[in-house]
């Protein structure tokens, strides 16, 4: 797996802590905005862009051809850009993920993750681990959530000027 070398802290030690020592999976920390040294094994390529906390960007749209021409997977953590200003998977990301807790929420009470994707085979992988460890959120987080997202266009607005 390879993933931006400047990502969200918690992700950083998720990916470090939690899937190399107990999944067995190797994880290189690049900078996307240099050559991407893809390798035989690379499946998955983790970007985040802007990154959290420096803000580095990356060119979703050539990163995506680029790892389809490796045969990998691109991951987008669009938590910062919101669906409001960037769209990653019409970029050519195979998924995206938000994290509502952040700008979707918008009110700082809930705790929430959307994962998007619009391959149907990643689709049913995703389902099916999502129905087997009960990954649901409760009617009243959903209540939250969507409380926030009438408001994003609003608020990202203001954060943009």
């Amino acid at each position: 797996m390879l993933c931006v070398d400047d990502v969200y802290g918690g992700t950083q030690r998720y990916f470090r802590r939690v899937v190399h020592p107990n999944m067995g999976i190797h994880v290189d920390f690049v900078d996307t905005a240099i050559e991407i040294p893809f390798q035989a094994n690379s499946k998955l390529l983790w970007v985040e862009s802007p990154t959290n906390p420096t803000l580095k960007i990356t060119d979703i749209a050539e990163v995506a051809r680029v790892s389809k021409d490796h045969g990998c997977l691109l991951a987008v953590d669009n938590t910062f850009c919101s669906p409001y200003f960037q769209s990653p998977l019409s970029l050519g990301a195979d998924i995206v993920v938000h994290s509502v807790t952040k700008y979707i929420g918008g009110h700082s009470d809930v705790v929430m993750g959307v994962v998007c994707t619009n391959n149907d085979d990643i689709y049913t992988q995703l389902r099916f681990i999502q129905n087997g460890i009960g990954a649901v959120p409760s009617p009243f987080d959903c209540f939250l959530a969507h409380r926030g997202l009438k408001t994003l266009h609003v608020r990202m607005e203001a954060a943009g000027r």
